[in-house]
């Protein structure tokens, strides 16, 4: 045991370090280098930046420019497509890591959140349902809750369909701004089916959309005690 804990603690010492060199790094220069790599390989410009988007969600760094940028880089439907499959990956091996690598120093960390503890005893008897509802209404960062969901006894299938289905609406949002942006800036102004502002339109229909889906999660999730933190 002794041998597990030194191996647990090394992890959470090299996830520390890796954190702090990656804290260093400029964000608009990183974006700028990703844009530029993309458009330089071509087809392959979707697996360069799907390995990126896994890294960084793994490393638990911020996705959601990566995640707008995908609309710029490469439409609403095939970025879409592009961030939900990464995210899903990320998901999924967080999840494995969180359960295994890590496991104590996740642990660590959930023994002191009586709201983890909640969602614990909620996933034991509801696993695909709360996962899906968790995803839908984003109470913890993505990135991060992927290893705590690695501590709950949902199953690793039901585990990553859920991941995909309740990520799906928030990822299209995202995606599609960056959509409308690269319309609304002109870079792709020759390729637009409408001018930017039905863009616009359409993308705060669906904020709208996204903001009652993430109201009926969160309150579905307000039934089962203990999740939703309370205000007071």
């Amino acid at each position: 045991e002794d041998g597990d804990g030194n191996s647990h603690r090394r992890g959470g010492d090299a996830a520390a370090a890796i954190a702090r060199v990656l804290a260093r790094v400029d964000p608009r220069t990183a974006m700028d280098t990703i844009a530029a790599e993309v458009d330089r390989l071509g087809p392959l410009g979707p697996a360069y930046f799907s390995a990126v988007y896994v890294a960084a969600e793994v490393l638990a760094l911020p996705a959601v420019p990566l995640t707008a940028s995908a609309g710029y880089l490469f439409g609403a439907v095939e970025g879409t497509a592009v961030v939900l499959f990464s995210a899903t990956i990320a998901a999924g091996v967080s999840f494995l890591i969180g359960r295994s690598l890590l496991r104590k120093w996740v642990e660590d960390i959930a023994g002191e959140s009586e709201q983890f503890q909640a969602i614990d005893r909620a996933v034991a008897a509801e696993g695909f349902k709360i996962i899906l509802l968790l995803r839908l209404s984003p109470i913890f960062p993505f990135a991060l809750s992927n290893y705590f969901y690695g501590l709950t006894a949902v199953e690793f299938g039901p585990y990553l369909l859920a991941t995909l289905l309740g990520f799906a609406p928030g990822t299209f949002l995202y995606v599609y701004s960056g959509e409308v942006a690269s319309v609304a800036a002109g870079a792709g102004a020759d390729g637009a089916a409408y001018p930017w502002y039905v863009y616009a339109g359409v993308l705060s229909v669906g904020a709208f959309v996204a903001a009652q889906v993430t109201d009926v999660a969160t309150k579905v999730l307000e039934e089962t005690g203990g999740i939703v933190a309370d205000d007071d």
